[in-house]
């Protein structure tokens, strides 16, 4: 985003200038997807709607005084831009078959946030499955280092989606490719110095890290939930290791596509299973809280159907800790 404040307009940027044809004809070298741009489009708004009561009901209740609770709530707020960028924005212009230099200014701003929400994302989300294993494995420093912890991890995440945002390339839109790319494919003739001048070195370090801190983590958790359980097969143990589950296939699809198209030139069912899973990987915590957090699912039924409202205490043993756990 620096090059656009630094040239002042895309087409004064190097190698993002389009006027080689024109709008027209840029159209005419993208592919139409309705099929796949409309139900983006209509599940982006469902999530933006979903997340609203969500948000209401952690801010109505107790739950926002648990530390993973604050990083939960700026998770909701980063995958809402998110799925900004990923359905309501990436619907319409699979639907009319757009590429960067249809809308070149647009495409730019937008695939700046894009970048941004996503490897912010991945950084909330690592510091959540961090606060969850130190949780767990050290409960009886919950009050003195777990809290000061989230505070912490969460200022680090926003200084770095900022970071993302303002000090790295962009991702362009491309309908052909189904995905937002580094190359804009507005020149000609491809060269090493624009490929250069397009790479995301920070993007890449950023899929890497977080796949290996995923799996890391992921493990230690699952092995303390199954020494905590005691081999108990216990609902709150499944439906964790659920979650985790879902969490990890999406987020780990995206980040080795995307890292593997500085290799490779994946096949179109990569693309698509790419696409589908940035759509989707920012919406699923809504579905999970909805449908796996005892808490926000008891008081969601209550705003839907009706009746008294009323937040039941918080539980500080153990066991209510993991049911209230939630991941990205």
């Amino acid at each position: 985003m620096e090059r656009l404040i630094e040239y002042g307009s895309v087409d004064a940027i190097p190698y993002y200038n389009c006027s080689v044809k024109s709008q027209n004809e840029w159209l005419a070298t993208g592919v139409k997807r309705p099929w796949l741009g409309y139900p983006i489009t209509v599940f982006g708004v469902f999530v933006e709607l979903l997340y609203l009561p969500i948000l209401y009901i952690i801010f109505k209740s107790n739950l926002i005084k648990m530390s993973c609770y604050k990083i939960m709530v700026l998770l909701a707020f980063t995958d809402m831009t998110a799925t900004a960028c990923s359905c309501l924005i990436t619907g319409p212009l699979l639907i009319i078959g757009s590429v960067f230099c249809v809308y070149p200014t647009f495409t730019y701003i937008a695939g700046g946030f894009a970048i941004a929400t996503w490897c912010m994302s991945c950084s909330v989300t690592t510091s959540l499955f961090l606060n969850r294993v130190i949780s767990v494995a050290f409960h009886g420093l919950k009050d003195t280092f777990e809290r000061k912890l989230a505070y912490i991890c969460i200022v680090l995440c926003v200084f770095y989606g900022n970071f993302v945002l303002f000090l790295t390339p962009v991702v362009c839109f491309n309908s052909e490719w189904l995905i937002w790319l580094p190359d804009p494919l507005s020149e000609l003739k491809p060269s090493p110095e624009a490929a250069n001048y397009y790479r995301n070195s920070v993007q890449a370090w950023n899929n890497w890290i977080f796949v290996t801190c995923m799996v890391v983590l992921f493990t230690l958790y699952c092995g303390l939930i199954k020494k905590i359980s005691m081999g108990q097969k216990s609902k709150a143990a499944k439906s964790i290791f659920i979650q985790c589950c879902i969490i990890c296939f999406f987020n780990t699809v995206i980040a080795l596509v995307y890292n593997a198209l500085n290799i490779i030139t994946p096949s179109y069912w990569m693309l698509l299973l790419c696409q589908f899973c940035w759509s989707v990987n920012h919406g699923s915590p809504a579905l999970i809280y909805i449908t796996m957090n005892a808490t926000v699912k008891r008081e969601f039924k209550k705003m839907l159907l009706g009746g008294q409202k009323r937040i039941g205490s918080i539980n500080t043993t153990l066991q209510v800790s993991i049911t209230h756990m939630s991941t990205h």
